[in-house]
């Protein structure tokens, strides 16, 4: 199937949108969608969660030879795929251009940085040494894939533990879990890429969506771009390990500064949350809890689709600013038919500066219709 592009309008409309100060959900330049990690029953496999955007990792090892030039260090294969669960413009079993893009980001970020210490998986010099793959698979794009497939990977990484080995002569014996207690991976330091949406007038906007990404790197009316993507890797000592442009050039260098000081902020947050995710699961291990990706669907997830109370976000608007009983200029604009619609919702307060529209609870009204031939 292939991908549904966006209209002229509707760019036009996000670009309006978001150079007024506002975006579509209602968050603000620098807010961030929600952060959820969940793992597995086994070691390095979690499920990473920005928002809509949800990125299932996973971590396996064997035992290969290494290579002639680096022959005490291990390796460290990272392998992404995208399905069509993930969008339907995707196929199966096929890589496109977005797929090798988040191959090579992943790679520069983490083994170019030397965050993983690999001379800790030689097992024999020049014979044996551990071979460590992530496999990334996209389970749902809504933007910021990159983003959450680099947390991704760090957690499935740092939470990943691999079998302890024993040599007695020329005999290797891998341990099971059973036998020996696993051994944890050696990280320098926590990598995280951070994607930022750049648009025109300068503006930096955190966490793009898929609609923001689309039109940011989409061509104007003239043929001109004047936007793109730009990605950070910084890891919690605020040093910058990757630094990448998708899009027009950046004329203006206070929009890096400004992306790499957020960025640096992001990560610190990122990299304390997946520390006290691990530990918390470390804890549940210890006392014989079973882990399982079940727990993380709640009956929120099971019924998303089943929307009871109808929700509207005004952004200018707070609870003081409308009163149902009196007139207010919200009540002037609208008509007399949208009025009576209006009175149907109650009017509670949400996130800062927004209030929000939820249908009263009772039983439905029925209007009578009488014709005049029933009258007669």
């Amino acid at each position: 199937m292939r991908e549904v592009f966006l209209s002229n309008c509707e760019k036009n409309f996000v670009q309006k949108t978001i150079a007024e100060g506002y975006r579509l959900d209602g968050r603000n330049y620098n807010e961030c969608r929600k952060l959820n990690i969940a793992f597995g029953s086994e070691y390095g496999s979690c499920i990473v969660s920005i928002g809509e955007t949800k990125v299932l990792s996973q971590v396996s090892c064997e035992v290969v030879q290494p290579k002639q030039i680096r022959p005490n260090e291990g390796l460290l294969n990272i392998n992404v795929e995208i399905s069509p669960m993930a969008a339907p413009q995707f196929e199966a079993n096929r890589q496109t251009d977005l797929t090798v893009y988040l191959n090579r980001l992943l790679e520069k970020c983490y083994k170019d940085s030397k965050c993983i210490d690999l001379e800790s998986l030689c097992i024999v010099v020049e014979e044996k040494v551990w071979s460590l793959r992530v496999d990334l698979k996209i389970l749902n794009h809504d933007g910021n894939l990159i983003e959450c497939s680099s947390i991704a990977t760090l957690a499935s990484i740092a939470h990943f533990k691999r079998p302890d080995v024993t040599r007695s002569g020329e005999s290797i014996v891998i341990h099971t879990l059973a036998d020996m207690d696993p051994i944890p991976t050696v990280l320098y330091h926590y990598p995280v890429c951070v994607n930022f949406a750049i648009f025109k007038n300068n503006i930096l906007i955190s966490d793009p969506s898929y609609i923001e990404e689309t039109v940011c790197t989409s061509t104007s009316e003239d043929g001109t771009n004047t936007g793109g993507l730009l990605v950070v890797g910084m890891n919690q000592y605020k040093e910058m390990c990757l630094l990448d442009l998708t899009g027009a050039a950046i004329y203006n260098s206070n929009i890096v500064h400004r992306a790499i000081q957020s960025a640096a902020e992001r990560c610190k947050m990122v990299v304390d949350l997946v520390k006290k995710d691990i530990m918390t699961d470390d804890n549940l291990r210890q006392k014989r809890t079973k882990i399982n990706f079940a727990d993380i669907i709640t009956t929120d997830h099971a019924q998303s689709l089943c929307a009871k109370d109808l929700c509207i976000r005004l952004k200018n608007f707070t609870i003081n600013d409308i009163e149902m009983e009196e007139e207010t200029d919200v009540s002037k604009s609208i008509d007399t038919d949208d009025n009576t619609a209006l009175s149907k919702y109650d009017v509670v307060p949400s996130l800062p500066q927004t209030v929000e529209l939820k249908a009263k609870k009772g039983a439905s009204t029925w209007i009578d219709i009488s014709s005049e031939s029933d009258e007669d």
